[in-house]
């Protein structure tokens, strides 16, 4: 106790020999001598216990849930950013375009605005552009108005109008949901498919058309909230941009979703930037490469033990592909290494919900989690389309922000995007 008179030492319970207080600190390597011996220079163990003792040093490392713990509180306080800012722009009827960066907390200021349209006896309306987000989106909203997906919207609303949707000509009949979007056209709208308040999530891969036919469902002068993330419009095939007319742009390029570890490394490489609001550090980002195809299965699995290793569960971990559910090298693998595969089995039942597959860990696509997030993300499927290079930069930034903690991407070795990443 160097800096401390010991008064006292049966209050201490220690014998005197063994306590250094201010007035004797320069005796300290005469009772370490006396109590110890003389030490010699050839005992190297000896010599490395004794320093360890006196540093009093602890050997720790991270639990993984405090991380996973710490992320959530911190990205449901710091998101509220957005939703207060947007709250305070007053406008009637409500005519509000959110262009905001992935993390910035756009999904839950949609929800604010559900919920708080039913507090007001309002009918709102959440549509969303994949069926996994509308999931998660109609167990986080209070009870009463309807959230969907569009083509979820209407299949339902046909049904409500008495039509039977056969959902098995989906897998021969590649204009199977536009064949719906004309029977919506044909009917009438009965008041009770009539909503007051609209929400959109993930604008920006909407088609023109779509909006116009939802139109049909909203009152003249219902307020209308659209979220969307041009960096992240990843959806092929959609010709133009949905036209907004007279509403009100709000911008917001600050990420309260990714840690900081990763948001450095995304801002590294991605042309796509933006203000990274998360002070929590993160797991950082793992770079895993290989030359043959068949090799992806063992660095998954070897990833997958490694994250398990250090305190994930095997539900934090989710496998997210750049593709297509049918096209991903692991769309027909059931498992990786000793790990059963949990995913979309491309299947839906007789009331119009998707089939999973059992397994253990998610694996998914981009294209259909979009909107959510997982504490350990691994990228696959990353080779680009030489002759698309932006549109594989939108991919893999939207896939990259779905990480909370930790991020790993399993890149060919010869990949003209992530080629730049061996210097990580």
């Amino acid at each position: 106790c160097p800096d401390h008179h010991v008064k006292n030492v049966n209050s201490a319970a220690l014998d005197s020999s063994r306590i250094v207080d201010a007035p004797a600190s320069a005796e300290l390597p005469a009772r370490i001598e006396k109590v110890l011996g003389k030490g010699t220079s050839s005992n190297a163990a000896h010599y490395e216990l004794v320093l360890s003792f006196f540093k009093q040093t602890l050997e720790i490392e991270p639990d993984i849930h405090a991380h996973i713990s710490a992320h959530e509180k911190s990205f449901t306080r710091l998101s509220t950013g957005l939703v207060q800012a947007v709250q305070n722009i007053q406008m009637e009827p409500t005519r509000l375009r959110i262009d905001g960066t992935a993390g910035s907390g756009k999904s839950a200021a949609g929800r604010l605005f559900f919920d708080q349209a039913l507090s007001v006896n309002r009918r709102p309306l959440f549509v969303c552009y994949n069926r996994s987000l509308a999931e998660r989106v109609k167990h986080t909203v209070n009870r009463g108005g309807h959230v969907n997906t569009w083509n979820g919207l209407c299949a339902k609303f046909l049904e409500d109008c008495g039509h039977k949707i056969d959902y098995e000509e989906m897998k021969s009949d590649p204009d199977f949901w536009t064949h719906i979007e004309e029977r919506v056209l044909e009917e009438v709208v009965p008041d009770k498919w009539i909503f007051d308040f609209l929400v959109v999530d993930e604008g920006q891969d909407f088609e023109p058309v779509w909006f116009d036919l939802i139109q049909k469902f909203l009152e003249n002068e219902a307020g209308i909230m659209w979220l969307q993330d041009q960096d992240q419009k990843i959806r092929r095939g959609v010709e133009g941009d949905v036209e907004l007319v007279n509403f009100v742009g709000y911008r917001c390029r600050t990420n309260y979703r990714t840690p900081e570890s990763i948001a450095r490394f995304i801002m590294r490489y991605s042309p796509y930037k933006f203000e990274c609001a998360n002070d929590l550090p993160g797991l950082g980002v793992g770079v895993h490469r290989y030359k043959d195809q068949d090799e992806q299965s063992k660095i998954v699995a070897s990833v997958v033990r490694e994250l398990v290793r250090d305190g994930f569960t095997l539900s934090d971990i989710v496998v997210l592909s750049c593709r297509g559910i049918q096209s991903s090298f692991f769309s027909e693998r059931k498992r990786v290494g000793e790990f059963s595969l949990r995913r979309f089995a491309g299947e839906y039942d007789m009331f119009g919900n998707q089939v999973m597959t059992k397994g253990k860990v998610l694996f998914d696509t981009i294209y259909r989690f979009k909107g959510q997030q997982a504490p350990a993300v691994i990228v696959v499927d990353m080779d680009p389309d030489p002759d698309d290079g932006e549109q594989s930069w939108k991919i893999l930034h939207a896939a990259m922000t779905r990480a909370t903690v930790r991020l790993d991407l399993v890149t060919k070795g010869d990949n003209a995007i992530t080629g730049e990443f061996s210097a990580w």
